[in-house]
C-alpha cells in the first residue's frame, strides 16, 4: 500500500515547475497566467510567490489556483528581496526541468513544449532557450526581434564564442534542469548578491560548458513597461559589481579545463562579455571622474 502510494505520488509531479515571483504585478499578471495556461504543453505547474502585493494582485493569483490547480498562490506578508523570492519560488516545487515567468511576460503557444522537447532530445543541455520578442508599452509600443544564434560545427570553442557573446538576458527565462539551476542561481544568491546583471552571470556556467538548447520554432514576451523603469546603478557602485561579476567568471573559467590557446581566448571572450553585458569599463571610470569633478565645483561655489 505504502508502495503503491509513493508510486502515485512520483508520477504526480508535473514534468515542468514554473516560478512565478511577484510584487504588484496587477496590471499584467492575469494576462501572464492565462498564456501559461494556454500552452500547448500541460504538464506543469505553476508556484506564484506574491511579495506581500497591495494592488489586487493577490486576489488575481487567488482566482487562478482556485480554478485551475495547476497554478498555486503563495503569499508573503512581509516583502522580502528581489533574489530571495526567486530563490522561494524555485524551490516551492520539484519537478525535473523548471522555469522562472516574470508577472508581465508571454510566449508563444507552443513555448514549454518546444523547450522540453529540445531538453528531452538534447542530454548535454543544461538550458534550453527561445527567440525573444522585446515589447516595450510606453510612451509608444515597439517590438524588436532578438534571434537566436547560428552555432557553428567546428570546435567547441567557436560554440562557446556564439553563445557567450550573444545570450539575451531573457535566456535566464528559458527552460531548465532542476540541477543546474540550484547550483548556478545559489551562487548568484550566495556569492553576487546583486541584482544588476545576475541573469547573465547565472547564465555564465552554461554559456562557458556550450549546453544550451536553441529552440528556433517558438519566442519568449519579454514586456517592458517604461524602458526608464528599468533598474539602475550609480557608477560607482556598478564598477563594483562589474568587478565582483569578473572575480566569480575567473573563478567559473579556473574550474575548467582549457588548453593554453583556448584559456586565453576564452578570457577575451569573457572581457567582451562583461564590456556587453554587466558595464563598460572605460565609459563607467569616464562617468565616476565627471561625477567627481561636478562635486568638487558645487563644494567650492560654497
Amino acid at each position: 500500500m505504502f508502495r503503491q502510494r509513493l508510486q502515485h505520488e512520483v508520477r504526480a509531479v508535473a514534468r515542468v515547475s514554473i516560478g512565478l515571483p511577484t510584487l504588484n504585478g496587477a496590471e499584467f499578471i492575469a494576462e501572464s497566467l492565462r498564456c501559461l495556461q494556454e500552452q500547448t504543453f500541460e504538464d506543469f505547474e505553476v508556484a506564484i510567490s506574491d511579495n506581500g502585493s497591495t494592488d489586487g494582485t493577490s486576489e488575481i493569483c487567488a482566482e487562478f489556483a482556485r480554478r485551475d490547480k495547476r497554478f498555486h498562490h503563495f503569499r508573503l506578508e512581509q516583502t522580502i528581496p528581489w533574489l530571495q523570492n526567486f530563490s522561494r519560488v524555485r524551490d516551492l516545487l520539484q519537478g525535473p526541468y523548471f522555469m522562472w515567468r516574470a508577472d508581465d511576460d508571454l510566449a508563444a503557444p507552443n513555448h514549454i513544449e518546444s523547450l522540453v522537447s529540445h531538453l528531452d532530445s538534447e542530454p548535454n543541455a543544461d538550458l534550453a532557450v527561445a527567440k525573444i520578442r522585446r515589447i516595450i508599452e510606453e510612451p509608444v509600443r515597439t517590438e524588436r526581434l532578438f534571434d537566436l544564434p547560428q552555432l557553428p560545427d567546428g570546435p567547441h570553442l567557436a560554440r562557446v564564442k556564439e553563445l557567450t557573446l550573444n545570450c539575451h538576458p531573457s535566456w535566464f527565462y528559458g527552460l531548465w534542469r532542476r540541477e543546474t539551476v540550484v547550483r548556478d542561481w545559489d551562487l548568484v544568491v550566495q556569492r553576487y548578491e546583486t541584482l544588476w546583471a545576475s541573469d547573465h552571470l547565472a547564465l555564465l556556467p552554461s554559456l562557458l560548458d556550450g549546453k544550451v538548447a536553441l529552440a528556433f520554432d517558438t519566442e519568449f514576451i519579454q514586456r517592458i513597461k517604461r524602458p526608464n523603469q528599468i533598474y539602475r546603478l550609480d557608477p560607482e557602485k556598478l564598477m563594483q559589481t562589474r568587478t565582483k561579476y569578473k572575480a566569480l567568471a575567473v573563478e567559473m573559467l579556473n574550474a575548467r579545463s582549457w588548453s593554453a590557446d583556448d584559456r586565453h581566448q576564452v578570457e577575451a571572450i569573457l572581457e567582451q562579455h562583461i564590456e556587453q553585458r554587466v558595464a563598460r569599463k572605460w565609459a563607467m571610470r569616464r562617468r565616476i571622474l565627471k561625477s567627481k569633478i561636478k562635486s568638487l565645483i558645487i563644494r567650492n561655489q560654497h
